[in-house]
């Protein structure tokens, strides 16, 4: 059986940060990377321990929010452009779905644009943006032979099966692969997400279906056999991964070869 594509997701505070990143993920067998652009509008400010406090960790440090105008949106894309050699999907997630975007809708839209104009090899686009900016964005797309991933993103909670596959057949127009990240509050809902990756695994739908908390990486661990067309990975090794629902780059193609995917 093929293989899906491996995407680690980068999630720097700074460019230097994506870089190294990047590095480090290449190293480690990724396929492809998605730059989340909205982690890029996060300032790191460093806590001083209370006074009197034992705790002397020097890495305690608060996100802050930065200004839109603050990030040279065509400059970063560009340093990024040349120091990263696999192809990139690029992200800038609005709150809503789960990101940090900490602007407006209208100033996110412009920010995609400029990433399609700058001819990115994949741009992720949530599938509820308005129709008439969507469908700018896919036209814009197509002219810069740029790829879309078509994403929704459920925050709360994983609908039933038949909902899942109801979500991809109805927008098998909107991308060249359609990306859908649940919230797994139990079990249960991990086996919602397998049943419907089983229903739809002859379908020639380039698809990546995924839940974020317990057994929502079951897709990812059988992503192989449930014909799945990539998988998001991370750089992260804590050893509580899979109660979040990620797995590490290493730790998946690891298993893949242990269970002869």
């Amino acid at each position: 059986m093929n293989r899906p594509l491996v995407c680690v997701s980068i999630e720097g505070f700074s460019v230097k940060e994506c870089i190294k990143a990047a590095g480090l993920a290449t190293l480690a067998g990724a396929d492809i990377l998605e730059i989340r652009f909205d982690f890029l509008y996060l300032s790191k400010v460093y806590q001083k321990p209370p006074e009197g406090s034992e705790d002397t960790n020097a890495s305690r440090y608060e996100l802050i929010p930065r200004e839109v105008s603050e990030v040279d949106v065509s400059n970063t894309i560009s340093r990024l452009k040349e120091a990263i050699e696999k192809p990139v999907i690029f992200t800038c997630r609005s709150t809503a779905e789960g990101g940090k975007f900490p602007g407006t809708e209208e100033e996110r839209l412009k920010i995609l644009t400029k990433a399609i104009e700058s001819n990115v090899s994949w741009v992720d686009l949530e599938i509820n943006i308005e129709s008439k900016e969507r469908k700018k964005l896919m036209k814009l797309a197509g002219d810069s032979n740029t790829k879309i991933v078509s994403s929704h993103h459920d925050i709360d909670k994983t609908p039933d099966a038949e909902n899942i596959i109801s979500l991809i057949e109805d927008n098998g127009d909107t991308g060249d692969l359609i990306k859908l990240c649940f919230k797994t509050n139990d079990h249960h809902d991990g086996i919602e997400i397998v049943n419907a990756c089983w229903t739809l695994r002859n379908s020639k739908q380039q698809m990546s279906l995924m839940g974020l908390g317990p057994s929502g990486d079951w897709t990812r661990l059988h992503a192989p056999l449930l014909n799945q067309a990539m998988v998001y990975a991370t750089l992260e090794s804590d050893f509580h991964l899979g109660k979040k629902g990620l797995i590490n780059v290493r730790d998946l193609t690891d298993a893949w070869d242990m269970l002869e995917y």
